[in-house]
């Protein structure tokens, strides 16, 4: 008769055990970074650093398919240092969907377009975190749903054709001016806005999903809104049938880098954009007879910009690896050993140092001095 080896029997079930309840180190983790596209140059800059750094690998970048393939990608790899046991990391940006449709989609719990690469298997996932120019509550959505995380200040311009002789002596616009470019259509001669000529000036504008949008019709007090683009056979025609990437009808353009291209194409135009998104053939006006730059809204005299924030999901708080990831993505972005690379100076603005000069209590409201001015 065979008798069973209890020591052998006790060992091999604490060895099973131990396989089952041991952690693994090698965790994969996945997060989409959802938003619009004014940061889209230090965002995607920063992805980069976020696997290059320390010593990481990034395996692959994938972009989606045009025309949102400069808009939409999927970074993966492995960090360096003490986060290497993160396992493989995959870093999906959705800067299409713009920032106010991705604080709805962060709010609802909505899944986004991502490019399956790395540990994104399929073709959707839901925001992590979302950038934004934008606040909340200034398009209807409780603040009180994120957490927020200062960014830096987002400054917006209007931009006109350089090409054509009706917008060559147009170089400002008024706040009157910008409400009837708005709002009244491709109706209103070159003429009106310091241009010459009896032309009509056109506007280009961003769809309701864009912060740019958002933020510039609050500051002009907008009185309504009527966006021109081109046709398959490059006629001027009147947006009324555009398409958002959750597929509703939503006439404007979906990113700036789309809008400055038509600004750029339509030679007696005018648009709205990022200071990021400036091209060719395209150059900024000065709004109510101040021109953008870094001091002009640091003294106050310069109204059309709004602080980024970084959101996050109050009900459904990030992961512990998830957290690790997106507390090394934000400061690579929020360290002052970063405010004097390419991607940011000129385009933005640190937030401190406007906290130092100027109030402003909400979205497009009054500029008030803090304690002093200094410049930077």
């Amino acid at each position: 008769m065979k008798t069973l080896n209890i020591k052998k029997f006790l060992a091999l079930g604490l060895t099973l055990a131990g396989a089952a309840f041991t952690p693994n180190l090698q965790a994969d983790v996945q997060l989409l970074l959802s938003g619009g596209s004014a940061s889209s140059a230090v965002i995607f800059d920063r992805a980069t650093n976020l696997f290059t750094a320390n010593g990481g690998t990034l395996t692959s970048v994938t972009a989606a398919a045009a025309p949102n393939n400069k808009t939409i990608k999927t970074f993966v790899g492995t960090l360096g240092g003490t986060n290497a046991g993160l396992g493989t990391v995959t870093l999906g940006i959705n800067l299409a969907v713009g920032a106010v449709g991705g604080l709805l989609d962060l709010s609802s719990g909505n899944p986004e377009q991502v490019v399956p690469a790395g540990g994104f298997t399929s073709s959707s996932f839901i925001p992590t975190f979302v950038d934004s120019s934008a606040r909340p509550d200034s398009v209807g959505i409780p603040s009180s749903q994120f957490a927020e995380s200062p960014v830096y200040v987002v400054p917006y311009v209007f931009i006109k054709n350089t090409l054509g002789t009706n917008t060559t002596t147009l170089t400002n616009l008024t706040q009157t001016q910008a409400q009837a470019l708005e709002s009244s259509g491709a109706t209103i001669p070159a003429s009106f806005f310091g241009g010459s000529g009896t032309n009509v000036i056109y506007f280009v504008g961003r769809n309701k999903d864009s912060a740019v949008r958002t933020e510039i019709d609050l500051n002009i007090n907008s009185l309504g809104f009527q966006t021109y683009t081109t046709n398959s056979s490059g006629q001027v025609v009147q947006d009324t049938n555009s398409v958002d990437l959750e597929g509703l009808v939503d006439p404007g353009q979906s990113s700036g880098s789309a809008e400055a291209g038509i600004v750029a194409y339509i030679t007696n135009s005018i648009g709205e954009v990022a200071v990021q998104n400036i091209v060719s053939h395209t150059a900024a006006l000065s709004y109510n007879g101040v021109a953008y730059s870094t001091n002009s809204v640091l003294d106050g005299t310069y109204q059309l910009w709004n602080p980024e924030y970084y959101y996050t999901s109050v009900s459904t708080p990030l992961s512990s690896s998830q957290s690790t990831v997106f507390n090394l993505f934000y400061s690579s972005i929020t360290n002052s050993s970063y405010w004097s690379n390419p991607n940011f100076q000129g385009s933005f603005i640190p937030k401190p140092w406007v906290d130092a000069n100027l109030i402003r209590n909400g979205d497009g409201a009054v500029i008030k001095p803090n304690t002093g001015y200094t410049v930077y």
